[in-house]
Order: structure tokens, then C-alpha cells, then sequence
């Protein structure tokens, strides 16, 4: 039998906490720890619970997700991160692969590409959609041009 991949779900409204923890439990090789709203709780859960990933939903534009990201990977660099509702536009994908992020899922991604998504990067592959492939390459390009 596989071991059961742990998991924190951070900062999802309850229709989007109650879609991953019926998604995620219907197989049962997925195990959610706790769904904390305020970061200095996610921080706790994951300093405690050492969780093989953490979900982490991106509300909206401007809002802190990648300094959230970022203190989430530095409290445990072994939890994996995936950023959830991605849309394609307006993100900084290379900030938050700095910050530590291993995959991204997006806002619209079928049940069967979010799980799709959480067994690959718990097995240690980084994923990105191919709606995010662009944005990724224009912002290396833009990088490559200011050095």
C-alpha cells in the first residue's frame, strides 16, 4: 500500500476547501490536515504537521500569495507547493518558482488535471499548464534582456 500523501489546504473559500477534500478523499491516497485561513496559522500547521504538500489558493491579483508562498517553503523547503486558481494572466510565474512554488493548477483545471497535478508534484515533478508556458518564457526573455 502507497503511503498517503499529507496535505494543508490554505487560504480556500469553503466551496473550493470542500471541492479538494471530496476530490482528494475519494481515492484515499490523500489525507488533508487542516484548512487554515490567517498565514501565521498555515505556518503553525506546517511547522507541526510537516505535510507532503501545501495547497495554497491564489485569491486574487495583488493580494499576498507569493509572500505567503515564500514563508510557507522557507518553514518547510520539504512540503511541496501548489498554487491553486491560477489565471493566466498578470502572474509572476518565475516569482513564485523562486519562492519555492512546484506546481501551478488553474482556476478552470478539471478535477481529473488538479489530481493529475497534486500526484506529480508530490512525486517531485514540477508542474506548469501550458497556459502559463508563455507567460514563463516572456518573463526569462524580459529577465535575459535587463542583464
Amino acid at each position: 500500500m502507497r503511503k498517503r500523501i499529507s496535505i494543508v489546504l490554505v487560504r480556500a473559500a469553503p466551496s473550493v476547501r470542500a471541492a479538494v477534500i471530496a476530490g482528494t478523499c475519494a481515492g484515499r491516497r490523500f489525507q488533508v490536515l487542516t484548512a487554515p485561513g490567517a498565514t501565521t496559522a498555515a505556518v503553525r500547521k506546517i511547522r507541526g504537521t510537516k505535510p507532503d504538500l501545501v495547497l495554497l489558493n491564489l485569491r486574487r491579483e495583488g493580494d499576498d500569495s507569493l509572500s505567503l508562498a515564500q514563508a510557507l517553503h522557507a518553514e518547510s523547503s520539504a512540503a511541496r507547493v501548489i498554487l491553486l486558481g491560477v489565471a493566466p494572466l498578470h502572474l509572476d510565474v518565475m516569482s513564485f518558482v523562486r519562492a519555492g512554488v512546484s506546481g501551478f493548477v488553474m482556476a478552470k483545471a478539471s478535477l481529473e488535471t488538479f489530481l493529475g497535478a497534486v500526484c506529480s508534484v508530490a512525486q517531485g515533478t514540477q508542474v506548469l499548464p501550458p497556459e502559463l508556458t508563455h507567460a514563463l518564457f516572456a518573463q526569462l526573455y524580459s529577465e535575459g534582456h535587463r542583464n
